[in-house]
Parts: C-alpha cells; structure tokens; sequence
C-alpha cells in the first residue's frame, strides 16, 4: 500500500509539474513574435503568430503545398481559423495554396494588393473566400495591418496605383510587410524585383530590419538588389526556394554575404 501511494504521489507531481510547465510555456508565447517560414518548396508560405494571439498566414504556396506542407503544418500548430491570409500577389507558388487551405480552415480575412490575376487558382480564391463571407482588404504603402497588441505590421509596398509601367499582377506590386516587435523587426518582401525595389528604397529608414526574407527566391536584382542589401542589413537572411529555377543567383548571395547576415 505504502508502495502504491507514494507511486501515485511521485505521478501527481510529475503530472503538477508537466501543467505549471505547459502554463508557463503559454504564458511566455504571449508575449512572442513567431514567425515560421514553412518549407514549399519553390514558393513562399510564412506563418506569423503575435503576442495577443493573432495568426496571419503570408503567402500558401502552390496548390500541392497548401495542400500537404501548409495545412499540415497548420493542424500540427493547432490553428483552425486565420486571423489574416494575406497574398502578395498572383503567381501560383504565393496564391495556389489558398484554395485548399480557404475549403479547409476559417479565414477571417483575405488581404491583397487588390489584384489576384486572372488564373484559375485565383478565381477560386475569390469564388470561395466570397461564398464564405470572408472579408476582403486591400493595402497600400501606408497602410497597417491588425495584428493586435504587442506588434506593428507595416505595409511598405505597392505604392498607390501600382509601380508605374508595371502590371497590377507582376512581382514588382508583391506586398511587402514589416514586422516590428521591440528591438526585433522582420522584412517580408514577396516577389519583388528590380523595378519594384526603387520604390521601397524610397522609404530607406523603415527597412533596416533583423530578419530578412530575401525577395523572389534569390533571383537576380541588379545594383538595385545591393543597395537594398546594404540598407537593410539583415542578422539573419531567410531564402524560400526550390531546386527547379537555378536560384539563388550567385550574386544575390555575395551581396548578402557582404553584409555579414546568416543565411538560412
């Protein structure tokens, strides 16, 4: 019997002591910025969770992605309902993945530059999130999105009317986003490209940042492409790319190594 208490006392505790760990565990992610850069491939899917609990997921990748990494990923975390799906622009790798992802889970909201394409994964898009009465919001340079207290999350990209000369659907109107928590900002830039990078260059004292996705995949930017390195100066540089498109270019990768950033 003394045998049979103390077993049961010793598995109490440790059951006591598993509860005040998962309750302390909570209590730390409240006050955290997370953001996990999920792997698709050649694509880009970033989820962000903030301090007072918002979930915002940037980008789904392709189809197939959104399909088995993303959602997988999604049920792994826990994560029914979105806050926010926010889609930089048209191409398949960014916008593909919502539409497994909108039959699947509650979004709140669809966020874009206003300009989904014209391709068949973008219709449905638009098809589903309208049937499931989710809310549409487009941004612009400017603007903010809510994700609640404890974070800023600022709209750097596209300028009002799009970048002169340029489609509404072309990487160059990706939306860009800054994450700012305290002393400790993200940069998420989309697609964008040489003749979309002047125009955030604009902005040059909202870009340092400590966390950088490096835009398209680490495709080639030109001179434009080293000056927007050097000012954004990134700690850590994150590339989201597949083995198919021959990125990133090696320049691309010199130009982030001349900043001294940790490329992941």
């Amino acid at each position: 019997a003394w045998r049979a208490r103390t077993v049961r006392m010793a598995w109490l505790a440790g059951l006591a002591i598993w509860i005040w760990n998962a309750i302390a565990l909570r209590a730390l992610e409240a006050r955290w910025l997370r953001v996990d850069v999920l792997d698709v491939g050649h694509g880009d899917s970033i989820l962000v969770r903030t301090p007072s609990r918002h979930t915002l997921l940037v980008d789904a990748g392709s189809p197939a992605a959104g399909r088995f990494q993303v959602m997988s990923f999604l049920r792994y975390a826990g994560i029914t309902t979105l806050d926010g799906l926010i889609v930089t622009h048209p191409d398949e790798d960014h916008v593909g993945g919502a539409v497994p992802l909108l039959r699947a889970i509650q979004v709140r909201r669809l966020v874009t530059n206003g300009s989904l394409g014209d391709t068949s994964s973008a219709r449905q898009v638009h098809v589903l999130a309208a049937a499931q009465g989710v809310e549409e919001v487009v941004v612009r340079a400017g603007m903010v999105v809510d994700g609640g207290r404890g974070v800023a999350i600022e709209v750097l990209h596209p300028p009002p009317g799009f970048v002169p000369g340029t489609s509404p659907e072309s990487n160059d109107n990706s939306i860009v986003l800054k994450l700012t928590k305290g002393e400790v900002s993200v940069l998420l830039t989309g697609d964008l490209e040489e003749a979309g990078l002047p125009w955030l260059l604009r902005v040059p004292d909202r870009l340092r940042a400590t966390v950088l996705k490096v835009p398209h995949h680490g495709s080639r930017l030109g001179d434009v492409g080293d000056a927007f390195f050097d000012v954004v100066r990134p700690e850590v540089a994150v590339l989201s790319v597949g083995r198919v498109h021959h990125l990133p270019a090696a320049e691309t990768l010199e130009a982030i190594s001349r900043t001294g950033a940790r490329l992941v």
